[in-house]
């Protein structure tokens, strides 16, 4: 998280010690699908052995007398264990990393929007119990968050996934200028992003609250392209004085 998810591990750092490390392992699960689905070097049939794996260990993590050798299972299931996170949202997320493998057609905003919600959304679903809202209104606002971020992470990484061989701005608007898909795209991400106060004040102040502003404002910021120092100050700062409002 420090190395691949900057904004994230900043974030966390203000979280009470048990709900930082279960984050982490969420992350790591999360982190290690999506390497698998993504990093070169590996043949199709390995990277579906690999993630049904993943996904075997994921429906059993509340099993008391299943094992695992996975790296990253007992923070998992510390986690689990914890907080009551759904499975079904974290193999949601699992089975997205599957489907990607074979290759993600992406035709309209909805079908962005879907995948987004089954690769982001479900991570945001995944988060809320452990901050501290799990109601059924939070985690659907926690799953538009979660699209939000992933639609950043779209527009940012159109040259790297153009490199893998893959797309994901809808072909629907390929007869439009870029520039006009950019402006949809950040557009939709940023209706998204208005949830994040709206989940703050559901949150305890132990952290939580400024953790979740922090990552959102954080992100946010990168619509407009790289943030500098000056700038990711500006935000945090904004993200204390929204937390404390």
């Amino acid at each position: 998280m420090r190395v691949q998810a900057k904004s994230f591990f900043f974030a966390t750092r203000f979280l009470p010690r048990a709900k930082r490390e279960a984050v982490e392992a969420v992350y790591g699960v999360f982190r290690t699908a999506d390497d698998i689905a993504d990093l070169p070097g590996l043949e199709i049939a390995a990277r579906h052995v690999a993630l049904a794996r993943i996904e075997r260990d994921l429906a059993h993590v509340r099993d008391a007398n299943y094992e695992s050798d996975a790296p990253w299972f007992l923070g998992v299931r510390r986690a689990f264990e914890r907080f009551p996170i759904a499975i079904e949202d974290a193999l949601r997320l699992i089975r997205a990393c599957r489907r990607d493998v074979d290759g993600f057609a992406c035709e309209t905003m909805e079908d962005l929007e879907r995948y987004c919600a089954a690769v982001a959304g479900t991570v945001g679903r995944c988060a809320m119990p452990i901050l501290g809202a799990g109601d059924a209104d939070s985690l659907e606002r926690a799953e538009r968050l979660g699209i939000a971020l992933q639609l950043t992470n779209v527009l940012r990484d159109v040259e790297a996934d153009r490199g893998i061989g893959r797309s994901y701005l809808p072909r629907a608007l390929a007869g439009e200028p870029i520039a006009e898909i950019v402006r949809r795209i950040a557009e939709q991400a940023r209706k998204y992003y208005r949830e994040a106060p709206i989940l703050a004040k559901r949150l305890p102040n132990d952290g939580s609250r400024f953790a979740l502003l922090a990552a959102a404002d954080l992100y946010e910021g990168v619509l407009t392209g790289p943030l500098s120092p000056l700038n990711k100050l500006h935000r945090v700062l904004r993200s204390l004085v929204r937390c404390l409002a």
